[in-house]
């Protein structure tokens, strides 16, 4: 606790953070301002304030975006303390059924896949078509949910390792996530062709755990420090010259385990080591028999928080397309400000979460783009289910997926 009141205190109540801050700028509530919650967490583990449905709502409501970070003039960590309050919180309130089942699915990856396997049936047997023109999906209360679902392809049987396909330069390790195992495995597979070709092995540890981050920013610490822990011991014996992240999202919470597990000497060099696929194709050079087939489209370029505010790596994606001959690269306007995804938040925030999509989807339509990328797999997912709601047909895919669609490779 007193820790947590010490970084609380380096926040001066200056303001400067509230334009840059997405529930402030929705909501005009100093409750939903960084400031406004590092009040409240104060009072709270100061024991001046009572814990109420209020007072949570307020802290329950932040994206956890960090943009705030990047413009504090006296360098708050204030995703520490949000996450901080968070625990706090959770510490004098039992879990509710909601959070057990969601955040233990994740945890549980032969449940996940199980789980992917009974969604693929649903979708390819017609019942999902027949759950929505019955209404049972808004019946039942599942059509957030449903909405969120792009069309799974089959789970591959991850191998071990993937040799290099050239003169071998390095070898690196791939984090598959959770989610992205049942809903992005396009991704993964891009980015194991793209890193193959370049001369890299890869390997794919098959005892690496979830990121941990859903759980960390939803206040369960313990579980996040047990996942770090799991994923520290998958990777140990690799040797790999980095850890790439093709989830902006999971990138971020790996490269700050050194932070989470402070008694560990792995978590250090392990969290320097991670790397977004983007910074680390974009940082190479590129073997002489590798082209790329033209695109003449205009290709929006959306930048996650995790990657812009925590990682600090939004460039990469725009010098790793520029690759591709013709492309048009335009930069999503409003990238400064959170989509609304935000892990979990698109589930248990839906209202705040679709108003700020709504600000992408706007944004979106100026620059006339015919693709989206993102590095993030969560906002991919949000913005996807935005567009579908609307009619835009706008493809979204990660920056990897389409330098990948695009690859030749001379024989």
């Amino acid at each position: 606790m007193a820790d947590l009141l010490k970084e609380t205190d380096l926040c001066v109540k200056c303001g400067l953070c509230l334009p840059h801050c997405p529930t402030y700028t929705k909501t005009r509530n100093e409750g939903e301002s960084p400031r406004g919650r590092i009040a409240l967490i104060e009072g709270l583990a100061g024991g001046r304030l009572a814990l109420t449905p209020r007072l949570e709502a307020h802290l329950a409501s932040c994206l956890t975006c960090r943009a705030c970070e990047d413009v504090c003039p006296s360098g708050v960590h204030y995703g520490t303390i949000i996450d901080a309050g968070r625990a706090l919180i959770n510490s004098q309130r039992a879990q509710t059924t909601r959070e057990a089942a969601m955040y233990g699915l994740i945890t549980r990856k032969p449940l996940l896949r199980f789980v992917a396997r009974l969604l693929r049936l649903y979708q390819r047997s017609g019942l999902q078509r027949l759950a929505r023109a019955s209404g049972l999906v808004r019946l039942t209360g599942t059509g957030r949910l449903d909405g969120l679902l792009p069309s799974l392809p089959p789970t591959p049987a991850w191998q071990d390792y993937y040799p290099p396909r050239s003169d071998s330069r390095g070898t690196v390790a791939l984090f598959t996530g959770c989610v992205a195992e049942m809903m992005d495995t396009t991704t993964l597979d891009a980015a194991i062709r793209l890193l193959t070709a370049c001369g890299y092995g890869v390997h794919v540890p098959r005892t690496q755990a979830c990121c941990g981050a859903l759980h960390l920013h939803n206040g369960q610490p313990v579980q996040a420090r047990q996942l770090a822990e799991k994923n520290l011991a998958a990777f140990a014996s690799l040797q790999a010259d980095a850890v790439i992240s093709a989830a902006s999202g999971c990138g971020a919470q790996l490269a700050e385990y050194d932070q989470i597990i402070t008694d560990d000497q792995r978590a250090q060099p392990f969290a320097r080591s991670v790397q977004d696929i983007s910074q680390f194709l974009a940082g190479i050079t590129w073997p002489a028999g590798i082209t790329f087939s033209p695109l003449h489209k205009r290709v929006a370029v959306h930048e996650p928080c995790s990657l812009r505010h925590v990682l600090h790596q939004q460039t990469p994606p725009y010098t790793l397309l520029r690759n591709i001959p013709g492309i048009e690269l335009i930069p999503l306007p409003g990238n400064t400000q959170c989509c609304g995804a935000a892990g979990a938040y698109m589930i248990t925030q839906p209202a705040l979460a679709d108003s700020l999509r709504n600000d992408k989807l706007e944004a979106l339509k100026a620059p006339g783009a015919e693709i989206l990328v993102s590095s993030n797999l969560g906002c991919a997912l949000h913005l996807a289910a935005g567009l579908r709601e609307t009619g835009t047909d706008v493809e979204v895919i990660h920056p990897a997926t389409l330098l990948e669609r695009q690859m030749r490779i001379a024989k």
